[in-house]
């Protein structure tokens, strides 16, 4: 599955990651890790893992509740854009922090619903509803009551010209420098995905 499909507004060539998603998955999977993917299709995540000798493990996102595993079997687990395809997302993270194995992180992404220009379309009705948002206390709280005990969470892909209404149509630039500066002190306002690490300890 492509990342975050719910978005309408990252501007992502086939088969690529975003540069958030590739940065959260260089900062915590490490090299050889034995992966547990939940979701199916997601192409270019599976070539990262590959590249970087990690063995991912494939599950429908309909198995997340109930995972077919013994515990403590994965050193990482990955829920990139598929957070919003959980029937029980807290069944769902109780049951990836039993598969982790001490020191394992999961990693989420999501569309966030906070984000200025979602929060603009629905303003002016040009959407009354993002489907598969959440904000980002949600997800950090989600995390924790999952049994987490080291969460962070960060906004993600978000710019400002690019998604202006109309800009977006010629200007197809991720955000600046000083943008991505802004984007960690303000998630919940200025990033359009919402993205987390949260480890076993």
């Amino acid at each position: 599955m492509p990342d975050a499909p719910s978005s309408p507004l990252v501007h992502l060539q086939p088969g690529e990651l975003s540069p958030a998603v590739r940065g959260l998955l260089q900062s915590f999977v490490s090299r050889g890790a034995r992966c547990l993917v939940v979701g199916q299709g997601n192409y270019a995540m599976r070539s990262w893992l590959h590249g970087h000798g990690c063995q991912p493990v494939e599950v429908p996102v309909s198995q997340a509740t109930r995972l077919p595993f013994e515990g403590e079997s994965f050193d990482a687990a990955l829920l990139i854009g598929v957070l919003h395809q959980l029937v029980s997302p807290d069944l769902a993270a109780l049951e990836l922090r039993r598969v982790l194995r001490p020191g394992g992180v999961l990693l989420v992404t999501a569309t966030n619903l906070s984000y200025w220009r979602h929060r603009l379309d629905r303003a002016t009705g040009a959407t009354d509803r993002l489907a598969g948002g959440v904000s980002p206390p949600y997800l950090r709280r989600l995390l924790l009551q999952g049994g987490f005990s080291l969460v962070g969470v960060e906004g993600q892909d978000g710019a400002f010209l690019r998604d202006l209404p109309f800009a977006g149509r010629v200007c197809h630039r991720r955000g600046s420098g000083p943008y991505r500066v802004a984007e960690r002190f303000l998630p919940s306002l200025l990033g359009s995905k919402v993205g987390a690490f949260a480890i076993r300890v």
